[in-house]
């Protein structure tokens, strides 16, 4: 049976309609923009079945049409993804959650497409500008430059803030043997976060514990190898899923300043579930992990000793690097519109946001940054900056040959020690990098 709506009110009933979808979603979601992504795809609906039943059938066979080619694409890159990473499977709900979201841009780019050329075909009316293809052809360019200024920033802030995330395939116990439980706890701003916790067998220095922190995604699994070296050196590990990584809800990534929430809350979790175990507690983290750990460090002082790995630049060089390319001025508008709508995607003003300044905060706490010296996504630069902006004590180490969130595999063993011999300093309450050469002050 199909539903009618007398004309004259289709309108105002689909009006109300999509107050009500929107104001649902907005109960469901966690801001403003996230309510929209979630609220796009029934309010199509909504506006097919009561303002436009007679556009049901075109656009149905169009969004069929991306939809299945949007469902090939989306199983294509996460099986694909999963093939060339080690220790991660594809969680099959993610493929569904990815192509409504996908679709969900869609919709809004589609709108967004409408509404132009609406607006232009009035303007271009009102100037009377007769001739059919000049008409036509001011129509083109304008939506065209529309869809690249208005609709690039929105795809832009959307991929960069949002994305699919993959589970871990092994445990701890099955890929090294180690004991572990899996714990579970909440952020201040009510995201699950989950985490292994895995006790360390010395009974001399099991009073301490390290948060480690894995970078985007970086399953919690990729972390064992640093783990072990902890777990060894007699401190027991927090191993975190950041929100929208692994088992973690959500699906939003905050640049890592964002995430310095969920550190915060691990430190609250190992305060109450092992007490005895964290009386000193410390924090590793890795590319935007080590920016999370960072971020929580500069306002918790229960974190004593940070070690960052491979730390990404502020949110504003990350993405001024992705439109690098784009000529002046179009570069920094794309980048400053990016910016604005990631920080209202994720309810947190990233323009102040910079590593250089919450590291000064850390101070006089000690910090060991680590870095690639080939490192092409972050260049060794970035962690320089930080070194000069630190308070003090901290120590710079570089790792010949190694990139990305690489020194770890490059030098496992003078990973291990400079670590742990950081974090060892401060257990026995020794001067920080009393121990070191080189780059440290």
């Amino acid at each position: 049976m199909r539903l009618t709506v007398p004309s004259q009110l289709r309108r105002p009933v689909y009006l109300v309609a999509l107050a009500a979808i929107y104001g649902l979603c907005l109960l469901l979601c966690g801001s403003a923009f996230e309510a929209v992504y979630l609220a796009s795809v029934p309010g199509l609906l909504a506006w097919i079945v009561l303002a436009r039943p007679s556009a049901h059938p075109s656009l149905s066979r169009r969004h069929l049409v991306y939809l299945a080619v949007l469902a090939v694409l989306v199983t294509g890159y996460l099986f694909g993804y999963a093939r060339v990473t080690p220790l991660v499977t594809v969680r099959w709900g993610e493929i569904v959650a990815a192509m409504y979201f996908l679709g969900s841009l869609h919709v809004i780019l589609w709108c967004l497409d409408a509404a132009v050329h609406a607006g232009t075909t009035r303007v271009l009316s009102l100037c009377r500008v007769g001739a059919v293809r000049w008409r036509r052809a001011v129509e083109a360019g304008v939506r065209v430059g529309a869809m690249f200024l208005l609709g690039g920033p929105v795809v832009a802030a959307a991929l960069t803030t949002h994305w699919v995330k993959f589970d871990d395939a092994n445990d701890p116990r099955r890929l090294c043997g180690l004991p572990y439980e899996r714990a579970g706890f909440y952020t201040s701003d009510g995201v699950h976060i989950r985490a292994w916790y895995i006790p360390s067998h010395d009974a001399l220095g099991d009073d301490s514990t390290v948060i480690l922190v894995p970078g985007r995604g970086m399953g919690k699994a990729s972390a064992l190898g640093q783990a072990t070296k902890i777990l060894a050196s007699g401190s027991n590990v927090l191993l975190v899923d950041l929100r929208g990584e692994g088992a973690s809800s959500g699906h939003s990534r905050g640049f890592g300043v964002v995430e310095s929430k969920d550190v915060s809350a691990a430190v609250c979790y190992l305060r109450q579930a092992h007490p005895h175990q964290s009386r000193q507690v410390f924090a590793l983290g890795i590319s935007q992990g080590a920016t999370a750990v960072l971020g929580a460090a500069a306002t918790d002082r229960r974190i004593e000793a940070v070690v960052a790995d491979s730390v990404p630049p502020s949110p504003r060089d990350e993405i001024g690097r992705a439109t690098s390319w784009l000529p002046w001025p179009l570069g920094g508008y794309f980048r400053e519109a990016t910016l604005v709508l990631a920080s209202m995607h994720l309810g947190h003003d990233l323009r102040l946001e910079a590593a250089c300044s919450r590291i000064a905060w850390v101070s006089p706490r000690p910090v060991l940054l680590i870095h690639g010296q080939e490192d092409t996504a972050v260049p060794i630069g970035t962690a320089e900056r930080l070194y000069a902006s630190a308070g003090g004590p901290v120590r710079l180490w570089r790792v010949p040959g190694a990139g990305h969130a690489e020194p770890f595999l490059k030098d496992p063993r003078g990973y291990a020690q400079v670590v742990t011999k950081t974090f060892k300093s401060v257990r026995l309450g020794l001067p920080a990098f009393q121990w070191a050469s080189g780059t440290n002050r």
